[in-house]
């Protein structure tokens, strides 16, 4: 409990630590009931005050990368706070659907990343830039969105950052960005349920009956660690089997034997390649690669800088779609760029698409080092949830682990050497190997 312009501001220690001085960027992680949300959603309206009663006019906006309505975003926790508060509760005006300082210097504004990128870079004033589960936030959204925080000011600096997430995958933009490489002027802590000293009880046992019921789900949910099995995971069944057949290992490229390559060509975000050799009734996974923000010809020198002998690229079906900048079609790019011999993955549903990556799983084996990023996109392609209901949907959530996932998908719908049936060994010959 800290005093802040005469007033009471009850905050976890570390997160007072957090707030204690001037950043850039404040960013904290961690597991469930640490109080992040809470804590961060308090300091927010507090900054608030203190900007609008030093004269400072403009926004601060809560992000989300997914947000289809304000019951998706961070507008009732702040909303709780200040009317639990009443130095807050006298300093701001809260409507069904809007929060603003009563002098109207301050605003709070919505949104979710996926749909309103571009209109946000747009906004000026942004004085604090909140992302909560920022987990599932894109490279390609931060690095459009970051620039946009650039508000100076004589009385507060510049701009601010924060950062709500917790982890579930070392892949993850927002673990790369802000823990691996974490920018200058970068404030950073990590919170877990012992860090709160307003953990209730309820919630103690709750986490009790995690212990006890979901050992294997435990130190993701309450002590921030990565998700090593993914509820809902489309492969986890496969995946589990994979490791304990041990067909997650070194599998050495066959110079003898074509390889076959699987993309998933991202627009705005990220591009994938699979790289795979299909030996007898064999599939093996040699590699793996993924990136953003880079052109076609940048893919096709990482396949020159392999040195592998390729048979076959297997690309999507919206590969003949003409991009409107060139008036050309992807295909035909990849095509002035060398990639010829393609096959166009078939127009199936996904779930047709995730039925045929599991049948391949069961003979398929994979380069533990070359595919560390495949076999965990794998583990962690899940249904997405619906935290309304409190049910799975029926369609894939779009994270990070999409890109390789879908990779696979189209390698195990668009390659099919002279069998649809995979109990059947293949009997195309390459190379002189059956």
């Amino acid at each position: 409990m800290q005093k802040q312009n005469s007033q009471q501001v009850v905050v976890p220690p570390k997160i007072y630590e957090l707030f204690n001085e001037k950043a850039r960027y404040r960013l904290c992680y961690g597991g469930r009931g640490s109080g992040k949300t809470r804590s961060f959603a308090m300091m927010s309206a507090v900054k608030g005050m203190q900007l609008a009663e030093a004269g400072v006019h403009g926004t601060i906006l809560c992000v989300r990368e997914f947000m289809n309505s304000l019951a998706e975003s961070s507008f009732q926790e702040i909303k709780t706070v200040i009317e639990t508060t009443p130095y807050l509760d006298d300093y701001y005006e809260c409507g069904d659907r809007y929060i603003k300082t009563k002098n109207g210097r301050v605003t709070y504004s919505f949104a979710g990343l996926r749909r309103n990128l571009d209109s946000i870079k747009s906004k000026s004033r942004i004085l604090i830039a909140w992302a909560d589960e920022a987990e599932q936030i894109s490279d390609v959204a931060w690095m459009k969105l970051i620039p946009s925080i650039r508000e100076e000011n004589e009385f507060f600096g510049s701009s601010e950052i924060w950062v709500t997430w917790n982890p579930e995958n070392k892949w993850s933009a927002t673990h790369q960005r802000f823990r691996e490489n974490p920018p200058r002027g970068a404030k950073i802590c990590q919170m877990n349920y012992r860090d709160n000293p307003f953990f209730p009880k309820v919630l103690n046992q709750e986490r009790l009956s995690d212990k006890e019921n979901r050992p294997e789900l435990y130190d993701h949910i309450w002590e921030g660690d990565f998700l090593t099995f993914s509820e809902g995971s489309y492969y986890g069944v496969e995946m589990r089997k994979m490791r304990e057949e041990e067909r997650i290992k070194e599998v050495r490229y066959n110079p003898a034997v074509g390889v076959i390559t699987s993309w998933d060509l991202g627009i705005g975000d990220s591009t994938s390649i699979t790289f795979a050799q299909f030996i007898a009734t064999e599939v093996h996974i040699i590699d793996y690669y993924e990136a953003s923000g880079v052109g076609l010809d940048h893919y096709v020198k990482v396949l020159q800088d392999k040195g592998y002998v390729y048979d076959k690229h297997i690309l999507p079906h919206d590969v003949r779609v003409k991009e409107l900048g060139t008036g050309m079609s992807r295909l035909e790019t990849l095509a002035n760029l060398g990639i010829r011999d393609v096959e166009i993955a078939p127009m199936l549903s996904i779930d047709d698409g995730i039925q045929a990556v599991r049948s391949m799983l069961t003979r398929t084996w994979m380069d533990k080092e070359k595919t560390d990023k495949l076999i965990d996109c794998l583990v962690n392609y899940s249904r997405d949830y619906d935290d309304t209901n409190k049910v799975f949907r029926l369609r894939p959530r779009h994270d990070w682990a999409s890109h390789g996932a879908d990779s696979m998908r189209y390698l195990a719908i668009g390659y099919r050497p002279n069998t649809s049936d995979w109990s059947e060994p293949i009997r195309r010959n390459l190379a002189g190997v059956v």
